[in-house]
């Protein structure tokens, strides 16, 4: 792509000087035409996308939902990630982001509902917990995501950890026991513990012992809490390498019964991989859960798939099974643990199960005007979101089973809900939507902060929000134009484009239509402003 741009821009200025020399060479003499510069004044005006798929991403903190602060590493996997480029039109596989904020192309065939393309995003920055996402892309323009990271001095709410001194003699021994236990609060509906025993030998991923003082983290993430299940490491709708059922490289996803991590590294960054012995990992299980191959309540006796998760490379892969015990006034699970990840306790749909998904079909909705859905499942756990403007939502890849569907309206007001048997197959919901809202045009150029003569209009999603409130709502603007929909009249909005930054202004709704730009500045290193 930038190639082709290069060699437009030389072919056009090089068109433009020889019309302009054939214009003028009556009136001049050779010697004042050497002298002139052909190309002063003009500024160059180009469509710019790095390729007809593009893919934005956000990375968040999970409990204020703000995006990080601190520079954010991706790596990206998945039978598509050969076909990735960055803005640049350059193939990227691993790259850093100081401002946690993505902006990807893919090359080749657009990707359909049909034949989607697939993606996993591992993403890491200091201070926070890893994590992932497993992306479907099913058209040109898919709507932008976020990966919710937890910081681990401030988790949100079905979060918590604790850190605790670990220290292996110089053959890797641990010199002593230890036990470590999370705390618990109000936000909690479930603990972990983990006994690593005296003489365990600890190995890397090569192999070697890991000695000295280490820091043990345990966490537990909450299976009843929205903020814990929005931020589960790797999300639901996923592939995984094995699951329960024997499939190999199977996507489908989960329904969540519980989540706990294990790390040991040392101050240099050396990680424990491998445990000489198994270990015990205990987990308290909410009981008022429902167990979705029989629609009860689980019980002592129930079998519940562990699968792992390689934080390194987001891949989950099934262990084993292992049973519900009663424990006091609770149900307890135990899993065996020989190396150090994190463990999900799931039911696994495949997408098999569900081959067409679930279809809502909304009525009451104007057209093309835009609304958020919430789906829950069974156990009123939250499973996705989204944001369409179409009069249908389609929901691929679902866990069957009973599920209630939440429509919001732009203002974040609750506008309809259905509750159906089984998710999957065809379904309606009536939706009262405001009446009063409006629509504003807006565009968004970009500009190279080392040059004035080039002007760039990108396509691009944007992402609004009425000051003051922290519901965002999101527009896509092609070759630099659209419009802002579904806007309360006479209101303060903030609208951006995130690219290196939020790139935001303030607008108000009354204004005149057509007058709002977006200017993002571009790097100097980027090859569109070295042309």
């Amino acid at each position: 792509m930038n190639n082709q741009i290069g060699w437009l821009n030389r072919m056009n200025k090089s068109i433009l000087s020889s019309l302009l020399i054939i214009l003028i060479v009556g009136c001049q003499d050779l010697k004042d035409i050497q002298q002139l510069d052909p190309l002063k004044g003009v500024v160059f005006k180009i469509n710019y996308e790095p390729s007809p798929t593009t893919i934005q991403g956000l990375v968040v903190d999970a409990k204020t939902g703000t995006p990080l602060n601190v520079p954010v590493q991706f790596t990206i996997f998945g039978p598509d990630a050969s076909r990735v480029v960055s803005y640049e039109g350059e193939a990227v596989s691993s790259f850093q982001s100081p401002k946690a904020d993505l902006f990807l192309g893919l090359t080749g065939n657009v990707p359909s509902s049909t034949k989607p393309a697939e993606l996993r995003i591992v993403v890491s920055a200091t201070g926070y917990i890893h994590s992932s996402i497993y992306l479907f892309i099913d058209k040109a323009k898919p709507e932008p995501f976020s990966i919710r990271l937890v910081k681990k001095t401030d988790p949100p709410a079905g979060v918590v950890l604790n850190q605790e001194g670990i220290e292996t003699a110089t053959t890797g021994m641990t010199k002593q026991a230890r036990t470590i236990t999370t705390p618990s609060n109000a936000s909690m509906t479930t603990s972990a513990t983990v006994t690593i025993p005296a003489n365990t030998l600890l190995t890397d991923a090569k192999g070697q012992p890991v000695v000295g003082n280490l820091s043990a983290q345990l966490v537990a993430y909450s299976s009843q809490t929205e903020p814990s299940l929005r931020a589960f490491p790797g999300g639901f709708t996923t592939r995984v390498t094995r699951d329960d059922r024997g499939n190999t490289n199977v996507k489908g996803t989960f329904s969540p019964i519980g989540y706990v991590s294990i790390e040991l590294t040392t101050a240099s960054g050396q990680r424990v991989t491998t445990l000489g012995q198994p270990i015990m990992a205990t987990l308290e299980i909410a009981g008022q859960l429902k167990n979705p191959l029989t629609g009860q309540p689980l019980k002592p006796g129930d079998q519940l798939p562990v699968f792992s998760y390689n934080e390194t490379t987001g891949e989950w892969t099934y262990e084993q099974n292992v049973p519900l015990t009663q424990a006091g006034t609770g149900l307890v699970v135990s899993i065996p643990v020989r190396h150090l990840s994190g463990y999900h306790l799931a039911f696994w749909t495949p997408s098999g199960d569900c081959v067409n998904g679930g279809q809502w079909t909304l009525s009451g909705k104007p057209e093309g005007k835009p609304i958020k859905w919430v789906l829950y499942n069974a156990n009123q756990q939250y499973v996705s979101d989204g944001l369409s403007s179409e009069n249908t939502i389609t929901i691929p890849r679902l866990s069957s089973g009973a599920a209630r569907l939440d429509l919001f309206s732009p203002d974040g007001k609750l506008v309809g809900s259905s509750t159906v048997s089984d998710a999957c197959g065809s379904h309606t919901a009536s939706v009262t939507y405001p009446q009063n809202l409006i629509d504003l045009d807006i565009s968004v150029t970009a500009y190279c902060e080392n040059r004035t003569d080039i002007v760039v209009s990108p396509s691009a999603w944007v992402r609004y929000r009425k000051v003051g409130t922290t519901n965002w709502q999101q527009s896509f603007l092609t070759a630099g134009q659209g419009k802002l929909v579904g806007l309360e009249p006479n209101t303060e909005y903030e609208a951006g484009v995130d690219y290196n930054g939020f790139n935001s202004v303030r607008i108000n709704s009354g204004q005149t239509s057509g007058n709002q730009t977006i200017r993002i500045k571009l790097p100097d290193t980027i090859s569109i402003c070295q042309q």
